[in-house]
């Protein structure tokens, strides 16, 4: 979830709160930020610093100039597709503005009320696409927020699963976690009584800030997994993909339904 790869993030949002809140998670993922109140700050910050961004969070209902004017000045002006593009929706309906976004060239659609593991699973994607799809297949990946006992050699730890694919998690914790250990994960799906027993090696990690960061941690790749819980795996996974519009290897959002 934290990255140590940190990137430039325009945050535009008339909003004080909502710039606050969202800055909070960028900065504690890794990211700098810059803001943008409105339309024609956006626009200003673009022609001044356009190589300096590499991605926008940008406010549909704005004063004055909105999200849509912004997406449709950037299509205009050639410049769609230079930085990827998450437009953010606290009053519209996603399916009720997806074919508008789809026409102006948004990379993908989030709602105001996605929680902070959504948010930084939804920019990192954005961010980072070519390196999650790099090395094998690529799998479907959501977000979630699920309480978890794993246990490292002797040692009985708690933890939270902060994403999950079919493959394996993103585990927070504040336990050290090193490269190549292995690790037995127990926990339980949302709605489902079953505990799901695997057992996995950690491929990374964020240790050494764990302390310092609400989602510090490491992956985990499952290595030994038993197929009932690999079925219910998968069918949270799907569920929660179409549920988020999550397409595998995708982002969610306008450009995966343009697609």
């Amino acid at each position: 979830m934290i990255t140590e790869d940190s990137r430039n993030i325009l945050v535009a949002d008339d909003s004080l709160f909502f710039r606050t809140k969202l800055s909070d998670i960028l900065v504690e993922a890794g990211h700098k930020v810059r803001f943008a109140r409105d339309g024609s700050e956006v626009i200003h910050e673009i022609e001044a610093h356009s190589d300096d961004i590499d991605l926008i969070m940008l406010d549909l209902q704005m004063p004055d100039i909105d999200g849509f004017a912004v997406l449709k000045w950037l299509k205009e002006n050639g410049l769609t597709g230079s930085f990827p593009v998450l437009a953010i929706t606290g009053v519209y309906e996603p399916g009720a503005v997806m074919d508008r976004l789809r026409g102006v060239g948004a990379t993908g659609l989030m709602t105001k009320g996605a929680s902070p593991e959504e948010i930084i699973f939804r920019v990192n994607r954005m961010l980072f696409r070519k390196k999650a799809s790099e090395g094998a297949q690529p799998r479907t990946r959501v977000p979630a927020s699920l309480p978890a006992d794993f246990t490292v050699g002797e040692s009985v730890q708690t933890g939270f699963i902060l994403n999950i694919s079919e493959s394996g998690v993103y585990l927070h914790t504040k336990y050290e976690l090193l490269a190549g250990s292995m690790v037995n994960l127990r926990f339980s799906l949302p709605g489902s009584s079953r505990v799901v027993d695997v057992k996995g090696m950690v491929r990374w990690t964020t240790s050494d800030i764990a302390s310092k960061t609400m989602f510090g941690g490491g992956g985990v790749m499952f290595t030994t997994i038993d197929t009932e819980d690999q079925a219910e795996i998968a069918s949270f996974v799907k569920a929660e993909a179409e549920r988020l519009g999550i397409s595998e290897g995708g982002d969610g959002g306008a450009s995966e339904a343009a697609g």
